[in-house]
């Protein structure tokens, strides 16, 4: 039988996206739903009336359709979560309507419920509170400047500074570390401060919950990406029994981080559910996205590199300050990379995280790795600027063989091959080594490169297998869709452990009442679950017996052979990986081209060559979108994205730009594809995030080669481009 791994399979949900039979939450039928809207505060730091409270709710109340309206006066109580899902993961310490202070804007104050979605808008619009304003500090500076004030509520409200250990779950990835000299030796140095905006995912599914009560057991449709975690935190929000709980995903229009975690909306819809007695659906608007579903926070990056004369790096620096809310802890992982990407003796690596009066951040593509490869990757062309070298060179010749915070070695690394194939199918000999040599139809033209990292990382899972005696054989694990095509590679990977052709298996998804699995992030989801659904294959396949090459054939053995469609259901378990033994990391090299406008302060992608050592490839051509993809929202965060608020009060301004159809380069995107069997069974290393790393940094360093100007904030904006060079 043909293999199926390495083919370029279509989506085996392709056909109902593009019809639009595809069903997202929202679109999931429910007989007598009540629609929700929510209500935020519009300052950033106060605490609300009581009196103006009830005098908003007796006005929503009064309003045709409205059938109930949640506030913190009416709020059933509600459960703090345990702490070892809000010390190191962004779930929120204080739960929903739990007081009336404010503590950022766009926090919810109320639920308002009612027969239809326009009933819901008017009557949310009736809702007016009046704040005791209290001091608000909207940025790290502000915190670092000021008193720090004491905690709250038995510190589910938290201020001041702080300095993470690690990040999230992965004590192995640490936020401080020192190695080698605590004094930076002599020699040819470049050091910089660099900064990025808060980023949004904006996804083009929103945030949607329908959520509904069958006696004492919850069922919730929602967009999210954590179909067990979200199961736990819910329960123990409303504290219930974990099995009384059922989670429901099947796909999920986009996320990029924003869906991850359990969000505030989520607990109230369900509670509003269970005060109605009905169905409740709530959708959260376009706006409300940007302050209720996380963000990528601000960095201020400080990086100092040395080297000697020959361009062997002697040390690395890179401390950043980061923020999260005062409700929940976040940090963004900027200085994982500096760890590990160059060999330095000297190393030193510091977060620190300011709690602001701001919305909770979290994961965004590439978490840690896309805002600081960005400093880092711009601080190495600089150095090779310095030295006289080629960045490439300069990068090769500093290629470490092991991991240096460990000693470990790689389960697979191919970078040397990534920089070499990637020059050449650029064309990188060509390159003019100063700045401005390059011009066609009257503008500036200029070639840039990065390096691009992310872990290769795999949890443990399940995956349930279930074969009927018609010859069907169906895969299903608490996994996501999220569009990169899961359920695709999964029955790819399916067919070949089984043996059978893919119409005769399907892999199902999305139904926290499947085998447990974990959130489909970190770019693990692939490594994760493809070890689960290819020991499942392999031990279907052995409890057969016999080979089968169709449906067909195998309802003829399962006739023969009575009770044989009850030994071939059953659920298999992977492990992680090993503690001990090589570390997995994916690696890859972007050369970009860029013309710039100085007249008008343009800058424009036109040719992008991107070559990745992820492992095996599934699906090539799945494979080659996600880095496309990666890469576009790489471009979108260098030239477009920010959201702009107002700094004395904290509120959303103005438009939020992503990249379109006009702003993409043409694209040679090519794998290494060696299999990486250090990591999981099928050799496989995640591909979603590591596509967006370096790629700002590419962009930032093709525009010095344009124009001679070092630009070290982002986005890079018409006012930066046009700004004379100092």
């Amino acid at each position: 039988m043909t293999a199926q791994i390495g083919r370029p399979i279509d989506r085996v949900e392709g056909r109902e996206k593009v019809t639009g039979a595809a069903r997202y939450t929202a679109d999931h039928p429910v007989s007598d739903l009540a629609y929700a809207v929510l209500v935020q505060s519009e300052v950033a730091h106060a605490t609300v009336t009581a009196e103006s409270v009830a005098a908003a709710t007796a006005r929503a109340a009064a309003a045709p359709g409205v059938l109930y309206v949640l506030t913190p006066l009416n709020c059933p109580p509600l459960h703090v979560l345990p702490e070892d899902l809000t010390w190191d993961l962004p779930l929120e310490r204080r739960p929903p309507l739990s007081d009336l202070t404010v503590q950022h804007v766009g926090q919810h104050l109320a639920v308002v419920v009612a027969e239809t979605m326009q009933d819901a808008v008017a009557a949310a619009d009736l809702m007016e509170f009046t704040y005791r304003d209290a001091p608000a500090q909207l940025s790290a500076a502000a915190v670092m400047a000021q008193p720090v004030p004491p905690d709250q509520k038995d510190g589910q409200i938290r201020h001041g500074t702080y300095r993470p250990d690690h990040f999230v779950k992965l004590d192995e990835e640490k936020l401080q570390d020192h190695r080698g000299s605590a004094v930076e030796p002599s020699g040819v140095r470049v050091a910089g401060r660099f900064t990025t905006p808060v980023n949004t995912h904006y996804p083009i599914e929103l945030a949607a919950t329908i959520a509904s009560w069958d006696g004492e057991d919850l069922t919730v449709y929602d967009a999210t990406r954590w179909i067990t975690g979200e199961r736990r935190a819910l329960a123990a929000y409303l504290g219930i029994d974990e099995d009384r709980v059922r989670i429901l995903s099947p796909l999920v229009g986009g996320a990029f981080g924003s869906k991850s975690f359990l969000w505030m909306h989520v607990v109230l819809c369900a509670v509003a559910a269970k005060e109605v007695g009905r169905p409740v659906k709530l959708v959260l608007t376009r706006g409300q996205m940007f302050t209720s579903t996380g963000h990528r926070p601000r960095t201020e990056q400080h990086v100092a590199l040395v080297a000697d004369d020959d361009g062997t790096l002697l040390s690395t620096e890179q401390h950043t300050v980061t923020e999260t809310s005062t409700v929940a802890h976040f940090c963004e992982p900027v200085g994982l990379s500096a760890r590990f990407l160059y060999h330095s003796p000297r190393m030193a690596v510091s977060h620190t995280v300011a709690r602001i009066n701001a919305p909770t951040p979290c994961f965004m593509r590439g978490p840690g790795e896309a805002p600081g490869l960005f400093a880092l990757e711009v601080a190495m062309d600089e150095l090779a600027d310095e030295l006289g070298v080629d960045p490439v060179a300069l990068r090769m010749s500093n290629d470490p063989d092991t991991d240096q915070p460990t000693g470990r070695p790689w389960s697979g690394k191919h970078l040397r091959d990534c920089y070499l194939q990637g020059a050449e199918r650029f064309g990188w000999a060509d390159r003019p080594s100063v700045p401005r040599a390059m011009r066609r139809n009257g503008v500036q033209v200029g070639w840039g490169m990065a390096t691009a990292s992310y872990p290769g990382r795999r949890m443990p899972a399940g995956c349930r297998v279930t074969t009927t005696d018609d010859g069907r054989v169906r895969f299903a694990v608490a996994t996501h869709e999220i569009g990169t095509g899961v359920r695709t590679v999964m029955t790819q990977i399916a067919a070949d452990a089984t043996g059978l052709p893919l119409d005769a298996l399907s892999f199902e998804s999305g139904d926290s009442a499947f085998a447990d699995a974990p959130y489909s992030g970190a770019s693990q989801t692939t490594a994760t679950v493809g070890s689960a659904v290819d020991l499942a294959g392999r031990q279907w396949r052995q409890r057969l017996g016999c080979p089968v090459t169709s449906a067909a054939e195998l309802r003829d053995v399962l006739a023969a052979t009575p009770g044989l469609a009850d030994r071939l259901s059953f659920t298999a378990v992977s492990d992680g990986p090993a503690d001990t033994g090589p570390l997995s990391q994916s690696f890859g090299a972007h050369f970009c081209e860029v013309e710039v406008d100085e007249e008008i302060g343009r800058a424009s992608v036109t040719r992008w060559t991107a070559v990745m050592d992820c492992g095996r490839v599934l699906n090539p051509k799945l494979a080659t979108n996600q880095v496309m993809g990666g890469i576009i929202f790489g471009l979108g965060m260098a030239l477009l994205e920010q959201v702009p608020f107002d700094e004395n009060s904290g509120v959303p301004l103005g438009e939020y730009y992503v990249p379109t159809h006009a702003d993409i380069p043409d694209f040679d995107i090519t794998f290494i594809d060696t299999p990486d069997y250090g990591l999981d069974p099928v050799g496989v290393r995640g591909i979603g995030e590591i596509g967006t790393c370096g790629v700002p940094a590419a962009i930032a360093n093709a525009i010095y080669h344009a124009t001679g100007k070092r630009i070290h904030d982002l986005p890079i904006t018409v006012e930066s481009l046009l700004e004379a060079q100092p």
